[in-house]
């Protein structure tokens, strides 16, 4: 196994938050109705420096927590995620809200990493009491649909978005 670690963003990121948002190109498979969103880094896309975003996560503490993930190894940032303490922080309709968004570098994906920071942030989770924990992806997305099973995701079901147009797959995670 991979060996990440994980921790909050904090001042001092932005430069590696930089370059992580730079390996992202908005298109090949957007994983959200919001173009230029990177999953786990929510509303990076509003900013156009990393240090203002940054300081706006300071506003949402106690509701939502973001965290990078970095190598043991070398220290390199391979992902990042957020944790919604509540359905509610996430999306206008409760039906497609999820619990974690995360992301895994582009470079870095297809590595077994995606599996490694999930479980990582669900103890996280675990540690606030959240539970069920509930996950969502795109129906097409099958490294993520891999990972959300292969930390004990049970499929619910698949929504339709009218405004989107993407067909939205829904799990649960009993922690």
């Amino acid at each position: 196994m991979h060996s990440l670690m994980i921790r909050k963003v904090k001042p001092g990121d932005e430069a590696a938050i930089e370059q992580y948002r730079r390996e992202f190109s908005e298109e090949p498979m957007r994983a959200t109705f919001i173009s230029g969103r990177i999953p786990g880094l929510d509303d990076l896309e509003q900013y156009e420096k990393a240090a203002d975003w940054i300081r706006s996560c300071e506003k949402m503490k106690g509701k939502i927590s973001w965290y990078l993930s970095f190598r043991r190894l070398d220290g390199a940032l391979v992902g990042a995620a957020c944790l919604r303490h509540r359905l509610e922080y996430d999306d206008d309709d409760p039906e497609f809200a999820s619990h974690i968004g995360y992301s895994i570098r582009p470079s870095e994906q297809r590595k077994g990493y995606g599996k490694e920071q999930l479980r990582l942030i669900l103890s996280e989770a675990r540690k606030i009491g959240i539970s069920p924990v509930r996950i969502v992806c795109r129906d097409i997305n099958e490294g993520s649909i891999r990972v959300i099973l292969g930390c004990g995701g049970v499929y619910l079901d698949t929504l339709h978005g009218d405004e989107s147009g993407m067909d939205i797959n829904r799990y649960e995670i009993r922690i």
